[in-house]
């Protein structure tokens, strides 16, 4: 029974962090999921195919289809043919994208300078090392 009560609230202590923290995020033009798509293509080394994206964000084919068509249209990547095979391309973040992306990064570093100044270093590298684990086992 105690250990169901300390599942029970671990969930809940989880689901109200995942809440605040999806909250104060900075008013996108676009979701948290496309958003992802950016970080990918703005901080890891490409070149950067559909099914490469798939495969670093872990969602299906169709899905990324979705947030590569939708941020085309809002001018954030572009697709560019692949050299080697006619029929692929490559996608590649335009200049707003970019923008966004560091608009985002910076917002997002701010806040994180914010949770290390209360929590004090140690327990936010504490913090930051048991999400790694997690990220880990959830893999």
């Amino acid at each position: 029974m105690k250990a169901e009560k300390n599942l029970s609230y671990a969930g809940a202590q989880l689901a109200r962090f995942c809440r605040c923290y999806m909250q104060t995020k900075v008013d996108m033009p676009i979701r948290p999921s496309e958003m992802g798509v950016l970080n990918v293509l703005c901080t890891a080394v490409g070149p950067h195919t559909p099914v490469s994206l798939a495969s670093a964000l872990c969602v299906s084919r169709p899905m990324i289809a979705a947030h590569l068509n939708a941020l085309v249209s809002r001018g954030l990547i572009t697709r560019v043919p692949s050299p080697e095979d006619g029929r692929s391309f490559y996608i590649l973040p335009s200049k707003r994208g970019r923008d966004l992306f560091e608009s985002v990064s910076k917002f997002e570093a701010e806040r994180l300078n914010a949770m290390m100044a209360k929590l004090g270093q140690k327990k936010f590298d504490d913090f930051i090392k048991l999400v790694a684990a997690v990220n880990q086992v959830l893999d």
